[in-house]
């Protein structure tokens, strides 16, 4: 919703900048997503008058002026209107001039006379949609003067987020209602009409089929209307909020729709027929065109405004062409309804036609605006339509409905929940700056689980109020987030926080995602023979599984042990149906093992016999066939750097160690995880070419498995240094490295040798081939030395080199290249 500050100074006051304003605004729940300011100017476009008008030498339908634009010179312009002419004032762009749409003025021949600038139109000008003559000002204003003095406008415009339970603020009386709670002062609400009883008849009357359908439709006449533009204030507001205006009397349906909430519809009475209004379903097959002249097909059931011959309007999205008013319509019909939210929904989405009027509808309106509004918008027509306004008029409402029930609240439940010492006076009064009635019970002052020290009557406006805590919220809104203590939340008996693993699997969640993993949801049950098909030998405990009795899903029955056979079928299934690779994917689910640990206290005897369930992270690659140095696969590797920057991002000590561990893994390409206190808490590796055939992938996978439960979640101490000051010294060394001998154990040899001045050690090459032996690799590492105390002498790396060198020439047998 765009609201427009210029319209909301009109209903409401406040004392703030429009960032302020804003801020304010989003802390209480609005959440204003951007500011804008919106400006009509016209640049170089002044105030004319026409002197001399001749006939074009070489054209019937074109006239020579000479304009006065308070210059010493008049200036000589081709004009095709068909009104200009001698002692008019106008609106002259003058050369150089950029008119809306980037059209820019110049110089021209036209018919071979030149022509120094335009008299302007008001389409030209995008102030209307008349273009057959151009404007005739009528205004005391010397020649000369810009434009923008008369057609000028600058606003400033609040973008805001309304959520779906609070359709109130999709209108600027609804914003106004925020604001003066906010900044303690009072909605001034606009003009309406008064209606008083003549014994004049409407003429029509209102007929609906079920009141489930529309619990409300009233009906208005406004007669000897005059069509024309609307007024330029409210042309300029409903441009700012990107309403394009089209005529005063659509316009100011649609003003009064974005001041109020309430969608309106205007028919043109004397295309009516017959003397009723009916509100019915349509059947199946039925055809309507639209005000956009687009002919639709009916689904049966959508809901319809009819005549006596039939359709003129889709109840709540939009007219019919039949019923459209035009510049020669004189009395009108004005429609203001209740409609059902959820076939105007249905209607919209069917039909494809969202527009504002269903937008509100399908949030749910304001029983008592559908009159309110309709009055406003009969003062406008009033006004600025010379409008008659009759004061009869038709409004059948549901007899049986009913009134929402007030709602208790206690000054007890306000104060536990918020953990604030709000008194019942300070909660009455925010509650009441939000156009809330309230009634004191009792003691007012009396705090305890049973008191009720105020009954609450809600708005027809807040149909998002229902209980107790809804209230609660209206005054932590209005106290304020920034004023509780401790941030607010329960205080007292019952009070609680999340407990550690809560806050570590929302992190994890968080933090795959933003890696670019996708979560799957996989199921609790496994699939018979799934764990023959991981290979593993038949006495691993987790071939023993647990099943539900009293099943009622008619499918598997017992609960899995292993996650990796729901990962393989996640990831055959999206590989078959051609899913880009590579894949990202994990899971955050439980295993149940009856073979496992069991309850060390149980709270019954029957607790001894669950099985073990523990909750394991598990995250996949499937689909990358690159290799990275030294040809190691690449999903190898950065599934090893998962686990490394897990454990950074989390806080918790987690070791890699070359191990074979599983026999589900490749032997050679697998690690144990271990956590800080060398326990093994899970493995990680690529998945071994036959358990990839049996389960129908043939391309790689590289996985990796953790046991929450066996780790402690609490993130260790954030500890803080200071940048040093000085340069760092980085030297390259290229190292003849046997066989069999890892980065690891280079990174553990050179790390002991360095001295205190290493700041880290770094791979970045492996080399085979030719120069280098088959039983050698040439590996290059990168070493960064560095002091706090000052800048390093060449002499000091120099002798820390050496201590490297001979260290590993000494314990690893590597040679310096």
């Amino acid at each position: 919703m765009k609201i427009s500050l210029d319209w909301l100074k009109d209903l409401v006051s406040w004392d703030d900048e429009p960032k302020d304003l804003a801020d304010k605004l989003t802390a209480a729940g609005l959440n204003v997503e951007g500011i804008e300011e919106f400006k009509v100017s016209f640049p170089k476009v002044v105030i004319g008058e026409v002197v001399k008008r001749e006939q074009h030498p070489d054209a019937d339908r074109l006239s020579l002026c000479q304009v006065n634009v308070g210059a010493e010179e008049t200036v000589q312009v081709v004009c095709g209107a068909p009104n200009v002419r001698e002692g008019l004032k106008v609106v002259f762009a003058t050369v150089g001039a950029v008119l809306p749409g980037n059209f820019k003025i110049k110089k021209s021949k036209i018919r071979g006379v030149p022509s120094f600038g335009m008299i302007c139109s008001a389409t030209e000008l995008e102030l209307g949609t008349d273009g057959d003559g151009i404007i005739e000002l009528d205004t005391e204003l010397p020649v000369g003067t810009s434009v923008d003095q008369l057609y000028g406008y600058s606003d400033t415009v609040l973008d805001i987020e309304v959520t779906p339970n609070r359709p109130d603020w999709l209108s600027h009386i609804g914003v106004a209602r925020e604001v003066a709670a906010l900044y303690g002062t009072k909605v001034s609400f606009p003009r309406t009409w008064s209606s008083q009883q003549t014994g004049e008849s409407l003429g029509m009357k209102v007929r609906i089929v079920d009141y489930n359908d529309c619990p409300r439709y009233s009906g208005f006449g406004a007669r000897d209307v005059q069509v024309g533009p609307s007024p330029r204030w409210m042309q300029n507001r409903l441009l700012a909020i990107g309403s394009r205006p089209i005529n005063n009397v659509v316009d100011i349906t649609n003003y009064v729709m974005f001041e109020t909430g309430q969608p309106m519809h205007a028919f043109d009475q004397s295309k009516l027929s017959g003397t009723t209004i009916t509100i019915k379903k349509s059947e199946k097959g039925e055809k309507v065109v639209t005000l956009d002249d687009q002919e639709r097909e009916l689904q049966e059931g959508t809901l319809l405004v009819c005549d006596d011959k039939g359709p003129v309007a889709l109840a709540g999205v939009m007219g019919l062409a039949n019923s459209e008013v035009d510049t020669g319509t004189k009395n009108i019909l004005l429609e203001s309804a209740f409609f059902d939210s959820l076939l105007v929904r249905h209607a919209s989405r069917e039909q494809g036609l969202i527009s504002e009027s269903s937008y509100r509808f399908e949030r749910g309106g304001d029983w008592e605006m559908v009159i309110k509004a309709a009055h406003r918008a009969l003062y406008l027509f009033q006004e600025h339509a010379s409008a008659h306004i009759v004061t009869d008029w038709a409004d059948r409402f549901d007899p049986d409905r009913g009134k929402s029930k007030d709602i208790p609240l206690r000054l007890w439940q306000i104060n536990r929940v918020l953990g604030t010492d709000i008194s019942t006076d300070e909660a009455a009064q925010m509650l009441q700056s939000l156009g809330l009635k309230v009634q004191p019970m009792g003691n007012p002052g009396a705090s305890n689980r049973n008191a009720v020290n105020i009954m609450v009557k809600v708005p027809s406006f807040r149909r998002d109020l229902f209980l107790e805590i809804d209230l609660i919220e209206e005054i932590a809104r209005l106290y304020g987030f920034d004023n509780m203590k401790n941030g607010g939340g329960f205080s007292g008996a019952g009070a609680g926080i999340r407990n550690v693993s809560d806050v570590a699997n929302s992190k994890i969640r968080s933090w795959f995602a933003a890696c670019g993993y996708n979560e799957i949801v996989t199921s609790t049950f496994q699939v018979a023979g799934e764990l023959d098909r991981m290979k593993m030998p038949q006495d691993d405990l987790r071939y023993q599984s647990i099943a539900v009795m009293n099943s009622h899903s008619g499918g598997d029955l017992n609960l899995r042990t292993h996650l990796l056979p729901s990962a393989l079928d996640v990831i055959c299934r999206n590989l078959n149906a051609g899913a880009a690779g590579p894949l990202h994917l994990f899971q955050n689910n439980r295993v149940y093992w009856p073979a496992g640990k069991k309850a060390e206290n149980p709270i019954q005897a029957d607790d001894k016999m669950l099985p073990e369930e523990p909750v394991f992270l598990q995250f996949a690659i499937a689909g990358n066939k690159e290799t990275g140095l030294d040809n190691v696969p690449a999903d190898l590797l950065q599934i090893k750097g998962t686990v490394e920057a897990l454990s950074t991002y989390l806080r918790i000590d987690l070791e890699l160690e070359v191990q074979d561990c599983e026999p589900w893994l490749v032997s050679g390409q697998q690690w144990v995880i271990k956590n800080n206190e060398g326990q093994v808490v899970g493995c990680a590796g690529r998945v071994s070419a036959k358990v990839l055939k049996a389960n129908d992938i043939e391309l790689p996978v590289a996985v990796a498995e953790i046991n929450l439960d066996l780790l402690d979640l609490s993130p260790s101490e954030m500890k803080y240094e200071p940048f040093t000051r000085f340069p760092a010294v980085k030297r390259d060394l290229s190292l003849l490295v046997p066989k069999g001998i890892g980065f690891g154990q280079i990174k553990e040899v050179v790390a002991d040798a360095g001295g205190k001045h290493l700041d880290s050690v770094d791979l970045f090459d492996i080399y085979r081939g030719k120069g280098v032996t088959e039983d050698h690799g040439a590996y290059g590492i990168r070493l960064k030395f560095r002091s706090a105390k000052g800048s390093l002498k060449g002499k000091t790396v120099d002798y820390a080199i050496n201590q490297i060198v001979e260290a590993l020439k000494g314990r690893l047998k590597i040679d310096h290249r």
